[in-house]
């Protein structure tokens, strides 16, 4: 081949390679971001007497002070007592607090209130609406629809969650969003503190087209304080997809809950 030949060929061989490149490359880089969530939960059980005959009847049949027919009695209630709507019924709330990493800026506050019903041993419907308020945006209504299950492998416990959202905005927003999120926990014999990690995506169902635009990991422990107290401390890194001005957030979390059992 003519030397003039092997150049022009080796040109546009490196042409091509450069703009396969650009291609790949994204125009923009994705911004780095911090943020600091707070927020403060309530479960409200209805439960307080189901649990008693529950436990009434374990204590009967493993110490033996109930024997035969009061034993059978007392199965039989607690077993009535687990299918109650009493036993399965909750009403939850949360408020949450977002701010920038060094607190200097609000972005974001809303509060939260819903009912959460388990109709089997693994698996429970939650109803939420939510409220948000945004200094620097518009405040807008969202409505939350999830269901979720978990189950335990010995000290491991296995949790998925499949939620919808809708949120009451501007079209040009995303409105329709689908998460999945799967959690392993593991719970310590010895401490009151279980560790978990976490994955979840967001989906979006859009007019423009249907597509992911998010995944967000987590890695954090739930200390339980009492039986009614929990302190939940974790870390998430959520990095967003197919978006104009992508930013990529490690956000520290602080989380409280309180059960108040009735």
């Amino acid at each position: 081949m003519h030397p003039l030949a092997r150049i022009a060929v080796l040109g546009a061989v490196l042409s091509l390679a450069s703009s396969a490149m650009a291609q790949e490359s994204p125009m923009h880089r994705p911004v780095q971001d911090g943020q600091l969530w707070i927020s403060g939960g309530f479960e409200l059980r209805f439960d307080k007497e189901a649990q008693k005959r529950i436990k009434k009847a374990k204590e009967g049949r493993e110490t033996g002070k109930l024997t035969g027919a009061e034993l059978e009695r007392a199965e039989k209630r607690a077993a009535e007592a687990e299918r109650s709507f009493k036993n399965r019924f909750r009403i939850t709330g949360e408020v949450d607090h977002r701010r920038s990493e060094n607190m200097t800026r609000s972005n974001l506050f809303y509060t939260v209130l819903g009912v959460r019903y388990r109709f089997h041993e693994y698996a429970r419907l939650t109803l939420e609406h939510r409220y948000n308020i945004r200094p620097s945006g518009r405040n807008t209504h969202r409505i939350n629809v999830q269901a979720d299950t978990d189950r335990n492998f010995g000290r491991f416990n296995a949790g998925y969650r499949l939620a919808y959202q809708h949120e009451f905005t501007t079209p040009d927003k995303y409105r329709d969003i689908v998460r999945n999120r799967l959690q392993l926990s593991f719970r310590s014999k010895r401490f009151p503190v279980d560790p978990y990690i976490s994955a979840e995506s967001f989906t979006a169902f859009h007019h423009t087209g249907n597509q992911l635009i998010g995944m967000r990991y987590g890695i954090g422990a739930e200390w339980k304080l009492s039986k009614d107290h929990v302190l939940d401390l974790s870390v998430r890194h959520h990095r967003e997809h197919g978006q104009p001005g992508l930013k990529y957030r490690w956000i520290f979390n602080v989380g409280y809950e309180f059960k108040w059992r009735r």
